[in-house]
């Protein structure tokens, strides 16, 4: 961020541990509640007693370890820190509840605009006809599609602190807009950042969006597909027999030969990678064309940010129809705040 004073200091560390032999495995919000998730591991095969835990600025209030599954074990020791100790090897799960902050960042202010919806792009299991996300309004000749699940899309959707206020879903009714060069007036007050709430049909869409006088080039995501893979080695497989024991009934005259599967390398690897676009929502499956459940086909709808400039007054939108958007917000928020690091893996040149 931006200069300014506090009492951190010039090193800052969310979270502290006394002893370099206990790795933290992972640090997340609790599924059903507000508390922390903190996963830790003793790495020499050694034990390690009174192990001391911190959060930075502010005291542990309570904790209690729990298992994978975050179910309770048993209550942990807490002393403004946790105090856990470890046998060889162990690996402890703890949920903390620390105590509020001093201080709170305002919540950006944000306005969700209207938009003249055209697309139907979700539908009911079973209701293929109610619309379409990777469906063209210029080819109504063309097959039906696949679309998002109504089932799973909410009414409004929040994002790092922005607001999206979605269409109904499920209803046969648009409730998206596909970019075809419209122009949207942009609501007046103190708003410094616009967000689209977007995905793209038929593969990712590289356009242009303009703000005012100032043209933004985006590559939105496509809405279904993976985000992220890692390396995929390439495989041929054949069939080969299994030799039968003497007396088996496979060595029987006339028994069918017993066969198994092998699977040679082919000496090919497919690159890993990860599309970076922020994730807003998504969901576990699609509906298919025929309007089926399509289980582990995940759909998503991703958040792009547009500074704007001073004065500006409208968007207007690419002509590229693959390009369907559900919400758009204003917002007005502190821009210099951005991540020091990289918040994931980082897949660079790997040896």
């Amino acid at each position: 961020s931006s200069k300014h004073p506090g009492a951190l200091g010039k090193t800052f560390s969310f979270l502290k541990i006394d002893n370099p032999r206990i790795r933290v495995l992972a640090l997340k919000k609790a599924e059903h509640s507000d508390e922390l998730i903190l996963r830790m591991a003793e790495m020499d095969g050694k034990p390690q007693q009174e192990v001391h835990v911190a959060f930075a600025g502010v005291p542990i209030v309570s904790a209690h370890e729990v298992t994978g599954q975050e179910m309770l074990i048993q209550p942990a020791r807490v002393s403004n820190n946790l105090l856990i100790s470890f046998t060889p090897y162990q690996v402890r799960t703890v949920a903390l509840k620390i105590a509020p902050g001093t201080s709170r960042q305002t919540a950006p202010q944000s306005e969700t605009l209207k938009l003249d919806y055209d697309v139907s792009v979700a539908t009911q299991e079973g209701k293929p006809a109610e619309g379409c996300f990777d469906c063209l309004l210029s080819d109504p000749t063309a097959p039906q599609g696949k679309s998002l699940p109504s089932e799973m899309l909410p009414r409004s959707i929040d994002y790092a602190g922005i607001h999206f206020s979605l269409a109904p879903a499920g209803t046969g009714k648009p409730n998206a807009v596909s970019a075809q060069g419209q122009t949207i007036a942009l609501p007046e007050g103190n708003f410094n950042r616009l967000y689209l709430l977007a995905a793209a049909a038929n593969g990712d869409q590289t356009e242009t969006f303009k703000v005012g006088d100032k043209e933004v080039e985006l590559k939105i995501q496509d809405w279904s597909g993976y985000i992220g893979q890692w390396d995929n080695r390439s495989w041929n497989t054949h069939q080969e027999p299994i030799k039968s024991r003497p007396g088996s009934p496979s060595a029987m005259p006339g028994a069918p030969p017993r066969m198994r599967t092998v699977m040679e390398f082919t000496g090919k690897i497919t690159p890993g990678y990860i599309k970076r676009d922020d994730v807003a929502w998504f969901a576990s499956h699609l509906h298919s064309a025929d309007g089926t459940f399509d289980p582990y086909s995940y759909s998503y709808l991703f958040a792009y940010p547009i500074d704007l400039p001073p004065n500006a007054k409208t968007l207007t939108l690419p002509n590229n129809e693959r390009i369907r958007i559900l919400a758009i917000t204003v917002a007005n928020e502190n821009s210099q705040i951005k991540p020091a690091g990289p918040l994931y893996e980082v897949l660079g040149n790997r040896q």
